[in-house]
């Protein structure tokens, strides 16, 4: 028998690194009262806030529910608290939960004791470690993560599975791929609101165009996908079912306003269509080299850019001329526009795109350091 439901909700809501300004800002858009903090924000609200956090939330990397904080200074204590936490609407008392273990400046020898501990609360044989979440995801069933800060233990169930960056419209990729809600933040980091036009001369898979196309139609992130949460015990599939109707019913039909996409590649708008068509949108996408591009339109607009980072052979050298060609058509092609554009952590190409009065903000991609350059329509012209 699974126990009522909290009348709060504490989540904690991780993100990609360089994205914690973004993931603030759109949860405070959406009515919450955020408190940013290590790797993402806090959020406080009514029951089922997880749901909506996991289904509108486009920067969020994953959606934590706060189980129970304690201290604990021994194995036996440590054991004392887990056992007394009530899992019932989370869990079924039968198939193992997977358990993740983090140690900062903890006085837990190792994590092999936070393992035992469990075991020993919760009647089992033994409990699975989780891997690496941010990249595996947990899956169905319950995933609970403990911090340990010194002697204090913060207990908190995965509400997500899969990480939130697979949305489910992109089965195909091409070079270097973003992650779905870096994608998403960097928009918002540029200030898109959906309302003006959308242009990513070197569109890859569709990633920027999809995600900003989405922005536009108030289109809910996390429509077409699972969560873990579906698995709890205690799920509230009304609820839910609500939910989404109401994502369904907030969102626009199409876009407000054009995005194109353009690539020299045919091969990489032929996935960018294809993505685009599972995502449900519908695509201004054309063949252009970006050294003889143009806006479509006068400004106000934004051009939003993840150029090529010199992976594969033979490309490195050809890096500073292609950085200098999408600097040129960004000052004298998009006069009136505002700029982004996502590369390496490497001066020479900085120098090479030669963007005037851009701001620089540290992100990552894929684990690599990289800046995000982004200009006002008065830099472009």
């Amino acid at each position: 028998m699974t126990s009522p439901p909290p009348k709060v909700e504490q989540l904690y809501v991780s993100t990609l690194p360089g994205l914690e300004l973004a993931l603030e800002a759109e949860a405070s858009a959406l009515g919450w009262k955020p408190r940013r903090a290590e790797g993402g924000v806090e959020l406080e609200g009514p029951a089922g806030l997880h749901q909506e956090a996991n289904l509108r939330l486009r920067t969020a990397s994953r959606v934590l529910l706060r189980v129970g904080t304690f201290r604990a200074g021994d194995s036996d204590t440590l054991a004392e608290h887990l056992g007394a936490m009530d899992l019932s609407r989370l869990w079924d008392g039968r198939t193992p939960p997977k358990l993740s273990v983090s140690l900062h400046r903890s006085r837990v020898p190792g994590a092999d004791v936070v393992f035992s501990a469990a075991a020993y609360a919760w009647g089992l044989p033994s409990v699975e470690q989780a891997g690496a979440l941010e990249e595996e995801g947990s899956g169905p069933g319950l995933t609970l993560l403990v911090r340990v800060e010194g002697d204090v233990f913060t207990v908190s169930a995965d509400t997500s599975g899969e990480p939130l960056h697979r949305r489910g419209y992109r089965q195909e990729v091409s070079r270097a791929p973003l992650r779905e809600t870096l994608a998403a933040g960097i928009l918002r980091l540029a200030g898109y609101d959906g309302a003006e036009p959308l242009v990513d001369p070197m569109c890859g898979s569709g990633t920027f165009l999809i995600e900003g196309a989405w922005m536009s139609m108030n289109r809910a992130p996390g429509l077409t996908r699972a969560f873990a949460f579906e698995s709890f015990p205690g799920f509230d599939a009304e609820a839910w079912a609500r939910r989404k109707a109401q994502a369904e019913a907030d969102a626009l039909p199409a876009p407000r306003a054009v995005i194109h996409g353009h690539d020299i590649n045919a091969g990489s708008l032929g996935t960018a269509r294809r993505n685009a068509r599972r995502a449900g949108v519908t695509l201004a996408l054309e063949r252009k080299d970006v050294r003889t591009l143009t806006a479509p339109s006068p400004g106000p607009g934004l051009v939003v850019a993840n150029p090529p980072y010199g992976k594969r052979v033979g490309e490195a050298e050809d890096l500073p001329g292609l950085y200098r060609a999408l600097g040129a058509t960004l000052r004298r092609g998009f006069a009136g526009w505002r700029a982004a554009v996502i590369l390496p952590d490497d001066t020479a190409l900085v120098k090479a795109l030669d963007l005037p009065g851009a701001r620089s903000l540290p992100v990552r991609n894929g684990g690599l350091r990289c800046r995000l350059l982004l200009t006002d329509a008065a830099s472009t012209s």
